[in-house]
């Protein structure tokens, strides 16, 4: 029975399975039905926190221009993006057991969102991780409009010019052949620019594991160095500013770092001399990192002040109405 007719007679929950199932056994797998059933109860949490928190984000002018809140606009759109259009693909794949429209122009689109939306978040989270030692410790590297434009805008711009022509490069230009593949989610999961090293180092090397690890370490201090500026100076207001900023950059690191460090320390082993240690679970693994895309935006949401300001004042509205007028008798 060749692979065309076995996936017919099977449900379209049972014949759809990625080429990381296909090409590893892996006695840990997370299958198409539970897969299936966590991205829609997600995604359906997830898309109007993120719109929240975007309203929450934009709604007020001094909200718009912190520099601090430029990254987490970023972070939240292509999240959106993210939760809007890839994650129901994968729905319908997993559900029906094909791709629809079954279109090279719709994988190519699924892949560069898939793959270039996922790591261009990566990246701007170890921006964020390294800008928060900048706007907390020497905030006169942007005291002035010259050195905003040195130190927050332009190494922004070159962030997001750098992620798109890359990405449109690796997957809209024809510096390869790809296959599609309509009954695998994802079209195949795989474009054909990964088999080529240069791209595959960028994006495994550079955008997963040495960012993924810069994000850590550069957390890490961030906690270090605002834990020690609380017992160094006594000017609690500042220093409650500082600790606001510091909780929702590693917040939102560690929501990304616990779900995506176990398979970036697998891969890490693997590169160096153990190809095959931790392959059982690796597939699981990479599933989960999703978690990061559905977890973000209700992390960004409980460390908004803004939102916990609004919430305040709506329970203090509500006190003062249940307090009913005592009438002398």
């Amino acid at each position: 029975m060749d692979q065309q007719t076995e996936n017919q007679t099977m449900s379209p929950f049972e014949s759809n399975t990625t080429s990381y199932s296909n090409s590893v056994t892996s006695s840990v797998e997370i299958g198409p039905r539970l897969r299936f059933w966590l991205y829609l109860i997600f995604d359906i949490f997830a898309v109007p926190c993120t719109v929240f928190v975007l309203y929450h984000l934009l709604m007020k002018r001094s909200s718009r221009q912190a520099l601090h809140n430029h990254t987490l606009i970023l972070i939240m759109l292509l999240d959106l993006v993210y939760e809007s259009v890839d994650i129901p693909l994968h729905l319908q794949v997993l559900f029906t057991g094909v791709v629809r429209p079954a279109t090279p122009a719709l994988c190519l689109i699924w892949w560069f969102i898939g793959f270039c939306f996922y790591y261009f978040i990566v990246v701007l989270l170890l921006f964020t991780s390294i800008e928060r030692h900048i706007l907390i410790f020497h905030s006169q590297m942007v005291a002035t409009k010259r050195k905003r434009l040195l130190f927050h805008y332009l190494p922004l711009f070159s962030i997001v010019l750098f992620m798109i022509t890359f990405y449109a490069i690796a997957i809209f230009a024809p510096i390869c052949e790809n296959t599609f593949y309509y009954t695998y989610d994802e079209c195949g999961e795989l474009p054909c620019y990964e088999s080529i090293p240069f791209f595959t180092m960028f994006e495994q090397i550079v955008f997963s594991t040495i960012s993924t690890c810069l994000i850590a370490i550069f957390n890490l201090l961030l906690l270090v160095r605002v834990i020690w500026q609380k017992y160094r100076i006594h000017r609690i207001n500042e220093w409650r500013k500082q600790r606001k900023l510091a909780i929702q950059v590693i917040s939102m690191s560690t929501i990304y770092l616990g779900f995506s460090l176990p398979a970036t320390i697998i891969y890490i082993v693997r590169l160096f001399g153990q190809p095959d240690w931790g392959m059982e679970v690796y597939p699981a693994l990479c599933y989960l990192t999703y978690c990061t895309i559905f977890f973000l935006p209700f992390v960004c949401l409980a460390t908004l002040p803004q939102f916990w300001d609004t919430v305040e004042k709506l329970g203090s509205r509500g006190r003062r109405r249940q307090i009913a007028p005592v009438v002398a008798q």
